[in-house]
């Protein structure tokens, strides 16, 4: 299976799809459209199996976002990566994951913060993330980092 990966400087309508699926329909959150889309680089994957030039049900959507926190200047958030239930299990998510830590690094980030719900959390850990002690709700949210090198394989 091949995966292409591309990055937009704006939400695509095809992301934002995605997102509305996921987050608003299936996990019945608010609608989460705001500032920080238009500050963000969007990723969004493209399966072998689908049209190359749109996504199909193996698209998901990333957007790194550097951190306003003058007290961690190198940490990013890698923020609402959104898999289609169909396109879940096939290690899209993982590789869209690495690609959106890879591009930090090269923009001289040193640490990835992801902010998840618990039943994602062993994804997350899977993919070399540490579980911090900024948790929320009874431990039902909580915010996932990882350490970035440019130039290694995260």
């Amino acid at each position: 299976m091949t995966i292409r990966i591309e990055a937009y400087d704006r939400l695509p309508d095809a992301a934002r799809a995605i997102r509305e699926q996921v987050f608003i329909r299936e996990r019945d959150w608010r609608p989460e459209f705001d500032e920080w889309d238009a500050a963000s680089a969007h990723l969004l994957a493209f399966d072998s199996v689908d049209s190359p030039d749109r996504p199909g049900p193996s698209a998901q959507s990333a957007s790194p976002i550097q951190s306003g926190q003058p007290d961690q200047p190198g940490r990013c958030i890698i923020a609402r990566l959104a898999v289609l239930p169909e396109a879940q299990g096939r290690h899209i998510g993982s590789r869209l994951l690495a690609d959106a830590e890879r591009r930090i690094a090269q923009a001289g980030g040193t640490m990835a913060a992801v902010h998840s719900e618990n039943d994602h959390y062993k994804f997350y850990e899977q993919c070399g993330y540490r579980l911090t002690d900024e948790v929320y709700e009874g431990g039902r949210r909580g915010w996932l980092i990882k350490d970035l090198i440019l130039g290694s394989e995260n």
